[in-house]
């Protein structure tokens, strides 16, 4: 067979691959007639009744539960993680809830489960990147089962994305719109945020470790730089950067890695960190060491910071949080950990030598 023949069949062939992928066989017409259709008709008179989703993908399954009982309430409000009580972001849940009532058919696709994989359509494992959204009622029942696979980019950049889908009892796949996106892991389902205070709004912070003395860090007027208080005459710090202003932004972002209730949290406090903004806002933190670096968190407020204090008061009352260990380090600094140790007095010595050697002039 001659090479040109060989690169047309190839050019010929390779298209023809996709298309198996992307298109319903010939003489499939009924599945064009629900182009437009509703993937689920009728699940808005259901998903009032949702009281657990789970999601299950590569990492696993996350399971999310409302605990509203009052029916009047929005759907997506009273969503916590099954299996620590914590609530999800309302936005996330509104989102997926909403996108599964306004989900439609735009385009069908293959059936033939051999090509499910190419779209990520196939069975959720570990060495898959689909995900089964399974919605259900409060006796268990199911509402809805669907695989979501690969979504389809709008070319023109607005937003108008599109998403592959297959429903559980029905072979055929489809492109549907609107894509719904649900997070890969149970973080991803949180308001990650604990505090996050602006280092600019800081008027002192102390930091104490279990039965020492406080690091101070303060300032007497906000556009004053923070300092060190009562640091040793003659001291020197180990490090150019101000150290102060570094402790500062660890309140900036303090971000959780895992939360559980406070009663589940034991072993002693290792360190305190306390801060005070000139807007008003005073909180504490208390560290505790064991199984990782947990925090637990009060606020208070007044003026300005009322408002501040409220929010994380009602966010963190009752519950410990994780926080990465190199923050946590910076949490319990001690003056020591930025001291530079004391020159020796031969140190000294061969300085001064050094620097009379260097005054001399060249022959």
């Amino acid at each position: 067979m001659r090479r040109s023949t060989l690169i047309a069949l190839a050019v010929v062939t390779v298209p023809a691959a996709v298309a198996a992928v992307l298109l319903p066989p010939s003489g499939g017409g009924s599945v064009k007639t629900e182009a437009g259709d509703s993937v689920f008709p009728d699940v808005d008179k259901w998903i009032g009744a949702a009281t657990k989703l789970t999601v299950t993908g590569p990492t696993g399954a996350v399971v999310v539960e409302r605990k509203a009982a009052n029916d009047k309430a929005p759907i997506s409000e009273g969503w916590v993680l099954a299996d620590k009580g914590y609530p999800v972001l309302e936005a996330t849940i509104k989102d997926i809830l909403n996108g599964l009532v306004a989900m439609k058919k735009v385009e069908p696709k293959t059936d033939r489960p051999k090509l499910y994989a190419r779209l990520d359509l196939d069975a959720p494992g570990k060495d898959s990147q689909s995900h089964e959204v399974e919605l259900a009622k409060g006796d268990g029942a199911d509402i809805l089962k669907l695989v979501i696979g690969k979504r389809k980019y709008d070319p023109l950049g607005q937003g108008n994305d599109g998403i592959y889908i297959r429903k559980t009892d029905d072979p055929r796949t489809w492109l549907a719109k609107p894509a719904i996106s649900v997070p890969t892991d149970a973080l991803g389902w949180l308001d990650r945020k604990i505090v996050d205070v602006d280092a600019d709004t800081i008027k002192e912070i102390d930091l104490t470790p279990a039965g020492g003395k406080p690091l101070v860090v303060t300032r007497d007027k906000k556009e004053d730089k923070l300092a060190i208080k009562d640091l040793p005459k003659d001291a020197k710090l180990k490090e150019a950067e101000d150290p102060a202003e570094n402790i500062a932004e660890a309140f900036r972002y303090l971000d959780l890695d895992d939360v559980k209730p406070v009663a589940q949290l034991s072993g002693p406090v290792t360190a305190t960190a306390h801060f005070e903004t000139f807007n008003g806002l005073v909180g504490d933190i208390s560290i505790t060491a064991k199984d990782g670096s947990w925090v637990t968190v009060t606020a208070k407020g007044t003026g300005d910071g009322t408002k501040a204090a409220d929010e994380i008061t009602k966010r963190t009352t009752g519950w410990a949080y994780r926080i990465p260990d190199a923050r946590a380090t910076t949490l319990e600094t001690k003056l020591a950990d930025l001291l530079a140790p004391p020159e020796k007095k031969d140190d000294k010595k061969a300085e001064a030598a050094k620097g009379k050697a260097s005054e001399k002039p060249a022959d």
